[in-house]
């Protein structure tokens, strides 16, 4: 009588387990004001497959600069209409670019090695001369990479974050120079550091690789965004690097996420490089409403 039901009980065991799987497929919470699960996406093309960091550049159609490792020149993004256009060519010989930071009238661009461009915003309108590009290069001649540069005005500087820096080997820490605007020279010490525990310990998740590729200080919150590719992670922290929540960042929506920026009003971007599928701009609104509370 019990092998006559066999088949009828591993059908329904394989029914459970699926059930089972299905219930436990990975659910990935965002933070106050956003569903990173549902962004609006911008397709961004062979040109800036290698895109590196992006930067809010004016409200008029969501226009955004964006840099690529090796490409010599500026992309101007207009998200309302989808088109990129190359500028400021030739601002710079061939380097490992980074990252890239509008403030006021200079465009910054970070090379993997600490050292910071100042770019003339226009030449971004103009033909480019690159003799007009000024170079600082950081002070610290160790191993070192560094994908991460942002503004913060509070401290009047331009904040680079190590990815891997020689000085941080066996400390569990990331950590952060500054870039004097008004001296236009960087600290000569550390400026902040990040803990890869206090990641860690957030993410639930005692693998968790934190290597920096990308940051932005939120315009309403005013907390520290930061992303890490290598690890799919969402970092919050404040500004001067206590970290206060960690989320994970959804790998089929955002394969490799190397840039991140906001709009005044909180609109968040992030670009993914096409190494995983092909390079992306995923635009995500800013909706608070009572019932949620802002990150402190």
């Amino acid at each position: 009588m019990f092998q006559n039901k066999c088949p009828l009980f591993i059908f329904m065991a394989g029914l459970l387990l699926s059930t089972l799987l299905s219930c436990k497929e990975k659910h990935y919470p965002s933070p106050p004001g956003y569903d990173l699960e549902k962004p609006n996406r911008m397709a961004l093309g062979k040109a800036l497959n290698e895109i590196s960091g992006i930067t809010f550049y004016k409200d008029i159609n969501n226009t955004l600069f964006a840099i690529s490792d090796s490409k010599e020149k500026i992309f101007q993004i207009n998200v309302s209409s989808k088109k990129i256009k190359d500028k400021a060519e030739k601002f710079a010989g061939p380097h490992d670019f980074e990252d890239v930071v509008l403030v006021d009238t200079t465009i910054f661009v970070l090379v993997s090695n600490g050292t910071i461009m100042a770019v003339p915003l226009d030449l971004v309108h103009d033909v480019t001369d690159s003799s007009r590009t000024i170079t600082y290069p950081f002070w610290d001649g160790g191993v070192n990479d560094f994908e991460t540069l942002y503004y913060d005005p509070s401290a009047n500087g331009l904040i680079m974050v190590c990815k891997d820096c020689e000085s941080d080997k066996g400390k569990k820490v990331r950590s952060a120079y500054r870039f004097d605007l008004a001296l236009r020279k960087f600290d000569s010490s550390v400026f902040y550091t990040l803990s890869s525990d206090k990641v860690k310990e957030l993410a639930k998740d005692d693998n968790a690789d934190f290597r920096p590729s990308a940051a932005a200080i939120h315009p309403i919150d005013k907390q520290l965004y930061m992303l890490s590719s290598a690890g799919q992670l969402l970092i919050i922290a404040d500004t001067r690097g206590t970290v206060k929540s960690v989320y994970h960042i959804n790998p089929k929506i955002n394969p490799q996420a190397e840039g991140i920026a906001f709009a005044p009003d909180g609109t968040m971007f992030i670009s993914n490089e096409g190494k995983f599928g092909k390079p992306t701009l995923q635009v995500l609104p800013y909706k608070i409403n009572k019932d949620q509370t802002k990150t402190k």
